[in-house]
């Protein structure tokens, strides 16, 4: 348990979800001339991560912005507060709004728009994963108190949420990104990950209202970062509508709890 508990420790250190907004426009153009990117990072969120995502995505055609939307008081604060947020940032005065979330943040969108649905958000990609999804659960179920501490109760009250798909007649292009290899953390506790049921990859049980989809050999931890390998996908759906024809489309054969090297990882 020693090692558990510092192997979680090291997890947090690495990815503190204690930032701020970070938002990059053109100042030279009207809103109806522009479109948004807005990103909702997860609870791997951290400032390095933060920047990567800046650098990569900054020059790519949108007004970006990082949302600091995460409340550790609750999961209801949590969508108050990005509610405020998309008021402030005018985001409903933009040309298209396209959203890219983490696992975290298209729950929250998806409450969002059940009341406060955009007819300007045309795009919305979701990183999603049968493992990750479960860390909540884990972290409620063997790490209590430590999470408690560190994330505050929002992590508890995810923990306690099922998933439901955005509404068939919302006017969105939905694309999926599913994650096939646990993180460091899953790993440890592959036996509890794997006690709330059987592991299920297909797009239509993640998703069952969605565009097109892609599975990815990067692990939640990884999404963050590496977009040397996803990155050309996402753009090009942001874009499109669709990932490349060169998508991997077929779920990967490997043991998910095995552990992959970063030379191992490819598309």
């Amino acid at each position: 348990m020693y090692k558990i508990i510092i192997a979680f420790l090291i997890v947090f250190i690495s990815n503190s979800i204690s930032s701020k907004d970070i938002i990059v426009i053109d100042a030279q153009k009207s809103f109806s001339e522009k479109k948004a990117l807005v990103i909702l990072n997860g609870f791997g969120d951290s400032k390095k991560n933060r920047k990567i995502q800046k650098e990569y995505f900054c020059s790519k055609g949108y007004d970006l912005f990082i949302l600091d939307y995460i409340e550790k008081s609750s999961l209801k604060n949590t969508q108050d507060k990005f509610n405020k947020l998309y008021d402030f940032y005018k985001l409903s005065k933009y040309k298209e709004v396209s959203f890219f979330c983490y696992i975290i943040g298209g729950y929250v969108l998806n409450e969002f728009l059940k009341v406060n649905y955009k007819n300007n958000i045309k795009t919305i990609l979701y990183d999603r994963s049968p493992i990750q999804e479960r860390a909540a659960k884990v972290a409620r179920d063997k790490l209590q108190l430590i999470s408690f501490l560190i994330y505050g109760r929002v992590l508890k009250d995810f923990s306690e949420i099922s998933f439901s798909s955005l509404d068939e007649k919302f006017d969105v292009r939905v694309g999926l990104i599913i994650e096939n290899k646990a993180t460091r953390l899953m790993r440890i506790f592959e036996k509890q990950a794997l006690s709330y049921g059987p592991l299920d990859f297909s797009p239509h049980k993640i998703n069952n209202n969605h565009d097109d989809f892609i599975h990815t050999i990067l692990d939640h931890d990884l999404m963050y970062r590496r977009f040397d390998v996803i990155g050309n996908e996402i753009i090009h759906f942001l874009e499109f509508g669709v990932f490349t024809e060169k998508a991997k489309r077929i779920k990967y054969k490997l043991n998910p709890f095995k552990k992959v090297k970063d030379y191992d990882i490819y598309l």
